[in-house]
């Protein structure tokens, strides 16, 4: 039996923010084909940490759904890119508005992109 999340257990702090982030399916534990683009629509970053973070978004996705994810940090004049897998999903937030939240799991980041999310983390104090 699973047991509960408990936002004590979390690896690493959250910071809120609210960055516009653009994705795109790699891979889908449905068999669904990668996605050719990054979606461009109103995908919104709600928190990050240095493990992952939360999407809000119009898009449908599965539970181990792998994402490519581009995004900017406030402050600096980077847009990050990485790999993430969904490992939470909130299908039932905001039903009357169609969009879903989902908790991602950072997979993969080239260094430079990590040493950039490690100082925006220091310049927040987290």
């Amino acid at each position: 039996m699973a047991t509960p999340f408990s936002p004590d257990k979390r690896i690493a702090p959250r910071v809120p923010t609210r960055v516009l982030l653009r994705f795109r399916l790699l891979k889908s534990p449905t068999g669904e084909p990668p996605e050719p683009e990054l979606h461009n629509g109103n995908n919104m970053m709600s928190n990050i940490s240095r493990t992952g973070f939360l999407l809000s978004t119009k898009n449908y996705l599965e539970i181990e759904s792998q994402i490519e994810v581009e995004f900017p940090l406030e402050g600096f004049r980077e847009v990050v890119r990485a790999e993430a897998e969904v490992v939470r999903a909130n299908h039932a937030n905001f039903p009357n508005q169609g969009r879903y939240e989902y908790g991602l799991r950072f997979l993969s980041m080239h260094p430079h992109f990590r040493e950039v999310l490690d100082s925006y983390f220091q310049a927040v104090g987290a």
